[in-house]
């Protein structure tokens, strides 16, 4: 299975309220593959995102570099709505991605009253 025809696997982390805080998660290939392509990241909005101070964030990295692959600004997303590459066109840093861990960092919006529910969907095209 080559580059042209590449193994896809959504990873679906379920809801986070970024609004209550970040967490840290993980993604590794399925057995046998080697490498992969981000093809997106998104949010499936269930409360509308702030960003008085800063904005909440999806990063895919590594242990030593939180957003070598990706980075989502999430902005001010609205409720009801699908957030992703498309409306941040420059979240994906380097698609290429090998089968070593990527760290998926959700990163809560600040300052004022911070806010922002969704669930969170990583799709990888591996081969």
């Amino acid at each position: 299975m080559g580059y042209s025809n590449p193994h896809v696997v959504s990873y679906n982390f379920g809801e986070h309220d970024f609004g209550a805080g970040g967490d840290a998660l993980a993604i590794k290939a399925p057995t046998g593959f080697e490498n992969g392509r981000i093809l997106d990241v998104g949010v499936a909005v269930t409360e509308t995102f702030t960003a008085d101070t800063t904005a909440g964030f999806v990063r895919l990295g590594t242990a030593s570099d939180a957003d070598a692959y990706a980075e989502l600004n999430m902005g001010t997303a609205a409720d009801t709505d699908y957030h992703n590459t498309q409306d941040d066109t420059d979240a994906i840093i380097s698609a290429s991605v090998t089968n070593a861990q990527i760290e998926v960092a959700l990163v809560a919006p600040t300052g004022g009253t911070p806010a922002g529910k969704g669930h969170v969907t990583v799709v990888i095209g591996w081969f």
